[in-house]
């Protein structure tokens, strides 16, 4: 069963000093058959983890030699269902099964038609269904129209509709988005060796940082610290390198079931590399222009540890506020990622200027299991952020104290989802009350479609930048000017 070394392999993959027994439980782990499907899960994710943290260059090679042929493990297994959970699915030779909205379900159908096709186990409701085809295929009606149980799948295949694909092709093509995205088509798609598995996603590092030194811990971070400090090596990208960005962006999370809109519907000629150190680049990709948000600026970032995807956020801005989120992916959570987290403000603060950050609840755990699992809500806590509901941050200071007292205190469930009820702000408390939505319903109650339609001589530069090729422009600009921040403020106060 080999859960022995795994167990060892995993424990000194997280400790620099280990790196002789690393190699060691590689090599006798490159050797043996696993067939159990939960120890190949995490064998294989342990490999990933030596990839984006190694201890020495020959560490990093032996893993990408093993992962190299790891679809042949997977084809050996009698059972791959262990491999399709969320917290592990993207492994080569396995599938996953999702409902994707139009948009993305066309960029997969561009880039791996050979590999998709509809699910119809589990079908959509027929009276939307029938709704959808029937101007296509109008014999449909006879039935649709008085009777129970219709055949929808045998009309698509009369009318040569089903294809390859079992329908894909032919509902993205005679469909418009309103339609297909009502009937919450499930996917599957069969990852087959393809280079965007979990297993092989890889963008070239410029260099490889060997972690030859203990980790950095979260007590060893400070933002302000970080946002006070020097810059950071960015640099904008081509086009053609943003496009491939964006592609690898989007896969990485479509293998584990998520869909990001900033990443969707993002700009390929917008896209900002940031070298943070240690191994890290975050990509920063904007919105483009036509899919932009009526009040705030929108960012994605992808993170990377030595060329391997860690994690991804996104990020909503206005004036110097910005409300972000941050996800490292399952295999990294033991590696850096409170740096990461921080380098990411920073990377907000150098380019935009801003300089109070807001997580949302669902960030900490509301509804969001995940979340409170992890432990989220002391991960910001403890790096700085306070939350903005009073009863809630009484309740924060009452564990606090508890965990002074005793350093073995743990939050139980009940509590940490009484603290998942409240946002989260860093930085400036005149933004403790701003919630976007309030705008946003102001702008409904006068029917207008732009917040500058609820101010007065709102100045044109902030006008332009809104609509310009960079939203950045209108983050540095609102940040700037005192008298829009002041009114932005008043008008999304609770």
């Amino acid at each position: 069963m080999r859960e022995r070394e795994i167990g060892e392999l995993e424990r000194a993959a997280r400790s620099p000093a280990e790196a002789a027994r690393i190699l060691k439980l590689l090599a006798v782990l490159d050797r043996a058959v696993i067939r159990d499907g939960e120890l190949l899960a995490r064998f294989h994710d342990a490999l990933l983890f030596c990839c984006a943290y190694p201890a020495s260059r020959e560490i990093r090679r032996r893993a990408e030699s093993i992962l190299k042929h790891f679809k042949r493990r997977v084809d050996a297994l009698d059972d791959v269902d262990p491999l399709l959970d969320p917290e592990v699915s993207g492994i080569a030779g396995t599938s996953v099964d999702i409902i994707f909205s139009y948009d993305f379900a066309r960029w997969l159908h561009d880039h791996f038609p050979k590999q998709l096709e509809i699910d119809w186990e589990d079908p959509p409701d027929p009276d939307r269904l029938a709704t959808a085809i029937t101007p296509h295929i109008p014999s449909i009606a006879e039935e649709a129209s008085v009777d129970a149980n219709v055949p929808f799948l045998d009309y698509l295949r009369a009318a040569g509709a089903l294809g390859r694909d079992n329908g894909l092709s032919w509902l993205l093509t005679h469909l418009t988005q309103p339609l297909y995205d009502s009937l919450g088509l499930w996917i599957l798609w069969k990852l087959g060796n393809s280079p965007v598995t979990r297993t092989h996603l890889r963008r070239r590092p410029a260099r490889i940082f060997f972690q030859t030194t203990p980790f950095l811990s979260r007590r060893e971070i400070s933002i302000d610290r970080e946002l006070a400090g020097p810059k950071l090596p960015i640099r904008r990208l081509s086009k053609r390198e943003g496009e491939e960005v964006l592609d690898m962006a989007r896969a990485a999370l479509a293998v584990r079931y998520r869909e990001v809109y900033a990443l969707t519907y993002g700009d390929p000629s917008h896209v900002i590399s940031a070298d943070c150190g240690r191994g890290v680049e975050i990509l920063l990709v904007g919105i483009l222009p036509e899919k932009r948000l009526p009040i705030r600026a929108g960012f994605a970032p992808f993170i990377l540890r030595n060329g391997v995807p860690i994690g991804y956020a996104d990020a909503f801005g206005i004036c110097d506020r910005m409300e972000v989120s941050f996800n490292i992916f399952y295999a990294f959570r033991d590696g850096e990622s409170a740096f990461c987290f921080a380098r990411l403000l920073k990377l907000y603060h150098q380019l935009f200027g801003s300089a109070t950050f807001s997580l949302d609840a669902y960030q900490v755990g509301l509804g969001n299991q995940e979340a409170i699992e992890a432990g989220a809500y002391w991960f910001y806590r403890k790096l700085g952020f306070r939350s903005t509901d009073p009863n809630v941050e009484r309740i924060a200071q009452r564990e606090e104290q508890r965990i002074l007292k005793n350093p073995r205190y743990r939050t139980p469930i009940s509590t940490l989802r009484r603290l998942a009820k409240s946002r989260m702000i860093f930085g400036a408390p005149e933004w403790e009350r701003f919630h976007v939505g309030n705008i946003a319903r102001k702008m409904a109650r006068r029917n207008v479609s732009s917040i500058f339609d609820l101010m007065d001589d709102v100045p044109r530069e902030i006008v332009a930048a809104k609509r310009a090729r960079d939203e950045g422009e209108f983050l540095r600009l609102t940040a700037k000017n005192k008298r829009f921040r002041s009114a932005i403020i008043r008008l999304g106060a609770t």
